[in-house]
């Protein structure tokens, strides 16, 4: 709702009529008798075909891996009722103790964290699977990385426009507020919502660390902040401009995480959702509001 009204308010500054259309999900926008669509986050600036690579994991890794550009390591996993998945259950094995028995699966065109799973025992993982390919062609399989950070970086026609870093819902004790106390004051917003289940309502001693979740998902109650490190900024910048400039991608966000020093590409979203950052960093959602701005401009060039 908060996005809408947001291109809504952008839309009656710059004399563009503005309609909902599919169940609210497609943004109608018309100027000078040109019309254009936004769907769902996803405006019409990138080529069809770099937007379908860029939101396919695999395809991303294999584009990324035939340009030498640093990305976590993928394997794909086709659905084994589909003649491209004969071989799956066999593979699946494979890529398992490739990967050191400590792997990550995901929807292979997935979001929001959504599907994402950390697994270390076979018999879980095969199940996982099976339970993913239900309603999906294809699953993304990875080793699993010890991320120390992860960064979201907003990219449009070349240029950073918003670049923040994802925090895990990490709470340390004080030896006084419960858990479930903790993680409402690191994120309020979110675990205000969300039923904490009573397990939760704990005091940890001082100086205890706790993780509520490994994911560095906004929509899992993970935390936005502005990078303070110019260098580390510059060099996580750098990266982004790489690929997206290597792909032709003109509005996308690109997450990259930092591992042993390293840094890797993640995965490139060709739908940019900033308003949950925000709602951290640009509570009056300025920024956002801005880089839509030039977005919708570009459209109508």
């Amino acid at each position: 709702m908060l996005y809408r009204n947001l291109i809504k308010k952008i839309c009656m500054e710059e004399n563009i009529e503005f309609k909902l259309l599919s169940g609210n999900y497609i943004i109608s926008l018309t100027k000078n008798n040109v019309t254009k669509y936004i769907w769902g986050h996803k405006f019409p600036l990138n080529d069809h075909a770099i937007g379908d690579i860029i939101d396919d994991k695999y395809a991303l890794y294999t584009i990324c891996k035939d340009k030498n550009i640093p990305i976590i390591e993928h394997r794909i996993l086709w659905k084994p009722t589909n003649k491209l998945g004969k071989d799956s259950y066999k593979l699946l094995k494979e890529y398992y103790l490739e990967f050191n028995k400590n792997v990550v699966i995901k929807p292979n065109n997935g979001s929001k964290g959504i599907g994402v799973c950390h697994i270390t025992d076979f018999n879980v993982l095969q199940e996982s699977c099976e339970k993913l390919w239900q309603n999906n062609y294809s699953i993304s399989i990875c080793p699993f990385y010890n991320i120390e950070h992860e960064y979201r970086v907003i990219i449009l026609d070349n240029e950073v426009k918003f670049i923040y870093e994802k925090s895990k819902p990490i709470v340390i004790g004080d030896g006084i507020h419960t858990i479930k106390e903790l993680l409402n004051k690191l994120n309020h917003k979110y675990f205000s919502k969300h039923n904490i289940e009573n397990k939760y309502n704990i005091i940890l001693d001082e100086g205890q660390v706790f993780e509520y979740d490994w994911h560095f998902n906004l929509s899992k109650g993970a935390t936005a902040n502005y990078v303070t490190d110019e260098n580390l900024k510059k060099q996580v910048e750098d990266l982004a401009l790489n690929v997206t400039k290597t792909l032709k991608a003109r509005f996308v966000s690109v997450d990259i995480i930092k591992v042993n020093n390293n840094l890797l590409i993640m995965e490139i979203n060709s739908g940019v959702c900033i308003n949950k950052a925000c709602s951290f960093l640009d509570p009056d959602y300025k920024i956002t509001k801005e880089i839509y701005r030039e977005a919708i401009k570009k459209m109508f060039e």
